[in-house]
């Protein structure tokens, strides 16, 4: 992740923060586009800003 990237939100339910992390990390391996079906868990990442985020960096655009 880039040093200007600021988080995501912290929610009820939402994403699995350590799958989200590996992924983003390059921990899960595979192509950008080949996004696992994150857990959904309590106190996670907030679900859509994650999907934004994943889109954009398919797209090339940015936040």
């Amino acid at each position: 992740m880039t040093d200007k990237f600021p988080g995501f939100d912290i929610v009820r339910r939402g994403y699995d923060r350590t799958q989200v992390d590996r992924f983003l990390e390059g921990g899960d391996g595979g192509p950008l586009g080949d996004a696992p079906q994150f857990t959904i868990t309590r106190r996670g990442y907030d679900r859509s800003q994650v999907e934004d985020f994943l889109a954009a960096l398919r797209s090339g655009g940015k936040q």
